[in-house]
């Protein structure tokens, strides 16, 4: 795609799901490393090679991919928005717009589904677009507050949410379009949580405050599919089976 470059966020340790001596990204899927499933579908999409950022066991990523990624490194896990922040000395000046996505949650996304998300946010002049789903049981998952014109005014996390919040069904997944003239100097401005990390969703705060437009493109629940426990990863190899037949 021209003028457009995606990041995968690959840097994570797993640690929910006891990953000791390999990243997260490089557990399998029906005997392939779901890394893979996120690299083939954003080739589909036009991302000839993506920028991956990796962390923990880098070298283990960086081994399996090859020359197939160009790589950034995150030297501390403090969070999201600085993973993406690692990304940008990778990211050439003529980048118009950055797909950010998950490498343990893509596997399941459809090549089409990230062009017309590009599409959609390149159409709207947004500063932000992030994909959407509505989950049957969206527990422990940031939901997506609606203005009364439709418009995205915040994700609101599950332990900040109030009680009529958590009954939407609307929530985020963790993938974005940023337009670059607003990314960049935005990342600046986010400020460390309690925790200790930078958060990506800080930029839709942001960009409303500055009256950037902020965009949400909704797809198919069964497109996204995150994997945080053993009990996640064995349902997307079951989920992966029934896809390839």
């Amino acid at each position: 795609m021209k003028n457009v470059q995606a990041i995968i966020l690959a840097g994570g340790k797993g640690t929910r799901l006891n990953c000791v001596d390999c990243p997260k990204v490089m557990l399998e899927i029906s005997g392939k490393p779901m890394i893979d499933y996120s690299l083939e579908n954003l080739k589909k999409a036009g991302f000839a090679k993506p920028v991956i950022v990796v962390g923990f066991h880098s070298q283990k990523i960086k081994k399996h991919l090859g020359s197939k990624a160009i790589y950034a490194y995150q030297r501390k896990q403090l969070g999201t928005a600085d993973a993406v922040k690692s990304a940008g000395p990778q990211i050439g000046k003529k980048i118009k717009n950055v797909l950010s996505i998950y490498g343990d949650d893509s596997a399941f996304y459809k090549p089409e589904t990230i062009r017309n998300l590009i599409k959609d946010h390149i159409k709207n002049k947004s500063a932000i677009t992030l994909l959407t789903v509505e989950k049957d049981d969206p527990t422990g998952l940031g939901r997506i507050i609606r203005g009364k014109d439709d418009r995205v005014i915040g994700i609101v996390e599950e332990k900040l949410a109030s009680s009529q919040q958590k009954k939407i069904k609307e929530i985020n997944t963790g993938c974005y379009v940023f337009n670059t003239d607003f990314l960049w100097p935005a990342l600046k401005k986010i400020k460390k949580n309690p925790a200790g990390e930078y958060y990506l969703t800080d930029l839709i705060e942001i960009a409303i405050a500055e009256g950037k437009k902020v965009n949400a493109y909704k797809i198919s629940s069964q497109e996204w599919f995150g994997i945080n426990t053993s009990e996640d990863l064995a349902m997307a190899q079951e989920m992966m089976r029934e896809k390839n037949g």
